[in-house]
């Protein structure tokens, strides 16, 4: 297999993973992905078009939907009409994922005790036939929450010392 077919292969599980992990269409995962592993420092409107081999509208929805989410951003070259897509600011993405997760925990977490609340005042046995389940349940997503706070504070210094 070719440099370029592993590439290609890559591309195409990443895209399918960026589809289910940010509900992206699959046009704009697929795009993404080319810019996450592209080896250039930018690509153009072109470049996408002819990677993807998709129509013009389609391509400029899907860079249009990655610009609005954030996911990529555009630069210029002097004497250069083109616009360049990268990711936008790699060395965030890590952080705005896990700070993603971290807010998806954290309504996990108020919802689950309000359910509790409410089952301990109003269905007592409810509350106990589910009591021993729902500590441990809430003790693992307390300790995947302390874990994003350190994990993302470590990244945010790191990124400081850059």
């Amino acid at each position: 297999m070719s440099k370029e077919d592993i590439k290609n292969k890559l591309i195409e599980e990443l895209g399918v993973h960026f589809e289910s992990e940010y509900d992206l269409p699959p046009l704009a995962a697929r795009i993404f992905a080319n810019l996450v592993i592209t080896e250039e420092e930018g690509l153009t409107f072109e470049d996408c078009l002819l990677k993807r081999g998709a129509s013009k509208s389609s391509i400029s929805t899907s860079l249009n939907l990655l610009l609005q989410m954030d996911f990529v951003k555009y630069f210029t070259k002097s004497g250069d009409r083109k616009r360049y897509f990268k990711v936008a600011e790699k060395n965030t993405f890590f952080i705005k994922k896990l700070n993603r997760s971290l807010t998806k925990l954290e309504r996990e977490s108020e919802m689950v005790r309000k359910i509790t609340a409410y089952n301990e005042e109003y269905r007592p046995e409810k509350h106990e036939e589910n009591k021993n389940k729902i500590t441990v349940y809430v003790k693992c997503i307390d300790d995947m929450t302390s874990s994003l706070k350190t994990t993302i504070a470590a990244l945010k210094q790191q990124q400081q010392e850059q």
